[in-house]
């Protein structure tokens, strides 16, 4: 009877350190995907604020440029 108890009982932990191993990859798994998504979050934010610099300097670009545009035509209605 006792060895019955202790058969069930060592197959029990070895099912539950299959699964505990099972548990640890896929932790690994997702820890490293979590990592690859941080990395790339992070370059997608750098480009994201590169573009918006670039919209900035645009938009200046054409203030100063609609502001030059101006100062011709009152120079021209001025003469």
């Amino acid at each position: 009877m006792t060895e019955n108890l202790l058969q069930k009982l060592e197959e029990k932990m070895m099912m539950l350190l299959s699964e505990v191993e099972t548990l640890r990859k896929d932790l690994r798994m997702v820890l490293e995907v979590n990592a690859s998504l941080k990395a790339e979050r992070e370059t997608h934010a750098k480009k994201l604020q590169d573009l918006l610099s670039l919209l900035d300097e645009v938009v200046v670009t054409e203030q100063v440029a609609s502001k030059a545009d101006l100062s011709l035509v009152r120079a021209e209605y001025a003469s």
